[in-house]
């Protein structure tokens, strides 16, 4: 995830008016963050034998399956027909199979191999399941660590970039989740390990006192193709971090972990005629909404329960674009807060022109102490997201995401 300060926003203090509307980051692990869907759609349960069990603290697998962090299972969908299932059993009807096998390789003895078949229509993952939820606010500033070995690419192996990439998510009560972390791997036969940092989850909205999948692994499916990938997974833990964290104090946070959440955020047209956006919580908050002109202006609104102050504030969000909305087919956006007699603080739009597509971006803005046309800083009553069309082509499509929106002192 990219993260920029101040980025092409003029500062929020760029325009204040009366009523109406107002018109990051550091790479997780060491790691490019961006984010494919996990789909949410009914699942269907199938459970067998429950896996051998060992190990304690932070170990989740090394030789054998410590049951404090959870089963072994896989969840699967067929993305033509929307069905899916989740097996826990190592043989089932799936497309994906795992197994415990000797490996001759130093350091691994035991280590867990994954297999994926040929069923067309499927996407799956791998991962490690707790039916109840645990706390693991103890690793808030330690890592995610584990070894992987690819055996064979499969359909996945992406020659333009001579690399296939494996997706790694942290889940805390779907759809609450962690941002998705890639993991190119360039060889076959060949160990390596990943550290990816339990702050970074927690920054991007994982929230860990309800943690229930420590771990999930996919193979990046290029046109949802994932067959014959065969990997391995060894020494998979969580370690503690030493010291602790120094947080700003939050006074407004939005994570877009349930749908409740979403739907406190009302689509509101200003300008042109973009229709009611569709919205779903995927890793954050989904907007699809259909641009009819090419003047477009619509938001994204909440009404706050409670007023808050901005005063020497720091506001940031979090945002993804699809390939439609970035570059040639560029939007703008900004931030806004509306006070209790209506004036509205808008912080000047930001171009999506120089994104990259499906890539994090973690926009922040200083909110100083100077705000002009009468708005009180001290009385926010609303806050807004602003989409801007910037001469778009009519009809046209393209998905936006958001997430984490915070106000910090």
């Amino acid at each position: 995830m990219t993260r920029v300060i101040g980025i092409v926003l003029t500062s929020l203090l760029l325009c204040a008016c009366g009523g109406g509307g107002g018109g990051s980051s550091g790479n997780g692990g060491g790691l490019s963050a961006t984010s494919k869907s996990s789909s949410s759609a009914t699942t269907s349960s199938v459970t067998g034998s429950v896996d051998s069990t060992c190990g304690t603290g932070g170990t989740i697998f090394e030789e054998c399956l410590n049951k404090d962090w959870g089963v072994m299972q896989v969840w699967q969908q067929n993305y033509v027909t929307g069905e899916a299932q989740t097996y826990r059993t190592e043989t089932n009807p799936g497309n994906v199979q795992w197994k415990l096998v000797d490996s001759p390789s130093a350091g691994h003895s035991k280590v867990l191999q994954v297999s994926y078949q040929n069923q067309p229509n499927v996407v799956a993952h791998f991962n490690i399941a707790s039916d109840t939820p645990k706390d693991r606010k103890e690793y808030a500033n330690g890592k995610l660590k584990f070894d992987l070995n690819v055996q064979d690419f499969g359909t996945i192996y992406n020659r333009n970039t001579g690399e296939a990439l494996f997706e790694i998510i942290v889940e805390c009560g779907w759809p609450c989740t962690s941002h998705s972390y890639w993991v190119p791997v360039n060889f076959l036969n060949q160990w390596q390990t990943v550290e990816l940092d339990i702050a970074d989850m927690v920054h991007d909205g994982l929230d860990l006192s309800r943690v229930d999948s420590p771990i999930l692994i996919r193979p990046a499916s290029p046109n949802g193709q994932q067959s014959g990938v065969v990997f391995q997974l060894d020494n998979i833990k969580w370690v503690k971090g030493s010291g602790s964290i120094s947080l700003p104090k939050e006074i407004y946070v939005e994570h877009f972990n349930t749908q409740d959440s979403a739907n406190q955020w009302s689509f509101i047209s200003y300008e042109g005629g973009a229709t009611n956006a569709n919205k779903h919580v995927n890793h954050g908050l989904n907007i699809t909404a259909l641009w009819q002109t090419s003047f477009d202006h619509w938001a994204l609104e909440t009404t706050l329960a409670k007023a808050i102050n901005i005063r020497n504030k720091t506001a940031s969000i979090q945002i993804k674009m699809s390939p439609e909305l970035v570059g040639a087919g560029h939007i703008s956006f900004s931030l806004a807060a509306t006070d209790g007699s209506g004036i509205v603080l808008d912080t000047g739009a930001a171009d999506t022109i120089d994104m990259d597509a499906n890539e994090w971006y973690e926009l922040e803005i200083d909110l100083g102490d100077n705000f002009p046309g009468g708005f009180n800083p001290a009385n926010v009553r609303k806050l807004s997201v602003h989409f801007y069309a910037n001469g778009k082509p009519v009809n046209y499509v393209g998905i936006i995401t958001i997430d984490t929106i915070r106000i910090t002192e």
